[in-house]
Formats: structure tokens, C-alpha cells, sequence
């Protein structure tokens, strides 16, 4: 399309950050309600999955590479940017099908929050994260990087469950579980995002290729 209209990746964008917002606003609906009186407890719960704060990344990258200019779109438009934000929704939706689907009963409306959160939103920005640049140019520890935000979040959550007594993830529930257990989890949890850190950097490494050889043919 022109300059005059929107493009497709700008419109793709603009519907990915619309959704995680619907997903979003769902979820603390769902979180708070039936609660009276515990806005302020329920709101730091909501604020405690890495479901939500993930969500809430895409989204906000989402608005980013929907703009035309701006220190955002700067930001949401780098390659490292990019690949570390499909990580960590990865996870999050490899981790709801492996070990949470089906734990606790959804309303009709919690269904469609899970559905826009754990499935539709990822799809769409790995789909984008695919099929728009630029790709290319990560440096090669770069996945070791993406790690401080999961462990940043490890940390909160081990910190937050000890003082309420509790736990966003059953993997991470130092109370029934134990501090040990609880450990290898973390560190197993910390390989993984850390593999896949460096499977998408090689992945980003060849679509960047694909894309330079289609531009020269």
C-alpha cells in the first residue's frame, strides 16, 4: 500500500496490540470479580502472572510497529526486540498447553480471555514476528540477555508467594513443593527460555538471510 494508506504489517500490528488489550481487560475482569473489597489484592494477583505482564509487552510492541515513527517504534522495531518478545510468548503458550490447560474450571467469559491470551495473541505476533522485517543482526549472546526478565520474574514471584503464602504456578509453589524442588524447576525453566532464545536467534539469523537473497533475485 501507499504511504497514504495504512500497510498490512501496520494493520496486522494495530490488531495484535487490539487484542491483547481485549485479552487483557478480560482476564483482570475476570481476576477481580466476585471479590468486593479486594481491588487492590486482586489487581497485584492479576499483575503476577507472566501471562499478563507478557500480554501486556506484546501489546505495547504491537502499538509500537503499528506507528509510523517515535522512540517506541525505534524500540519495537529492532530485531532483538522482536525475537525476545516471540521468546517469551512462546512460553507462555507452550506452557498453558503442557502443564496449566485444564487446571481450574473457566466462566464463558474467562474462556474467551484464556483464548485471546494464551492462543490468539501469540499466534498473531509469532505470525508477524515471521513474516515482516527486519531480521537479522542479534548479537550472539543475546539470548543470555532475554533471560533477566524471566528471572526477574522468578525472583518476584518466589519473593511475593513467601510473604502471602501465594503461587501464580503450581511449578512454582515453594509452600507444597518445596524450596529444592521449586530450584530445579526455576532452573529447568531458565534452560528452556534460554534454548529457545537461541533457536529464534538462529531462526531470525535466516530469515534475515531468505529476505537478502529475495531482495538480490
Amino acid at each position: 500500500m501507499g504511504t497514504r494508506g495504512v500497510s498490512f504489517p501496520r494493520l496486522w500490528h494495530a490488531v495484535t496490540a487490539a487484542l491483547a488489550l481485549a485479552g487483557l481487560g478480560i482476564e483482570y475482569k475476570v481476576t477481580i470479580s466476585g471479590h468486593p473489597g479486594q481491588l487492590a489484592e486482586r489487581t497485584l494477583i492479576y499483575l503476577s502472572f507472566f501471562t499478563i505482564l507478557t500480554n501486556a509487552l506484546v501489546m505495547v510492541a504491537s502499538v509500537g510497529l503499528a506507528q509510523r515513527t517515535g522512540a517506541l517504534h525505534r524500540w519495537a522495531r529492532r530485531p532483538t526486540t522482536r525475537t525476545a518478545v516471540s521468546v517469551y510468548i512462546t512460553v507462555v503458550a507452550v506452557i498453558f498447553q503442557l502443564l496449566l490447560a485444564g487446571l481450574h474450571p473457566l466462566t464463558p467469559l474467562g474462556w474467551w480471555g484464556n483464548l485471546l491470551v494464551h492462543q490468539l495473541v501469540p499466534a498473531l505476533w509469532l505470525g508477524g514476528w515471521v513474516l515482516f522485517h527486519p531480521h537479522g543482526g542479534i548479537g550472539r549472546t543475546a539470548h543470555w540477555r532475554w533471560l533477566i526478565y524471566p528471572l526477574a520474574y522468578g525472583g518476584w514471584t518466589i519473593a511475593h508467594g513467601v510473604a502471602t503464602g501465594w503461587y501464580p504456578y503450581p511449578f512454582l509453589n515453594v509452600a507444597k513443593l518445596g524450596a529444592a524442588r521449586v530450584a530445579v524447576n526455576m532452573a529447568l525453566m531458565a534452560l528452556f527460555f534460554a534454548g529457545l532464545g537461541l533457536a529464534f536467534r538462529w531462526m531470525d539469523e535466516k530469515l534475515a538471510t531468505h529476505i537478502a537473497r529475495r531482495a538480490r533475485g
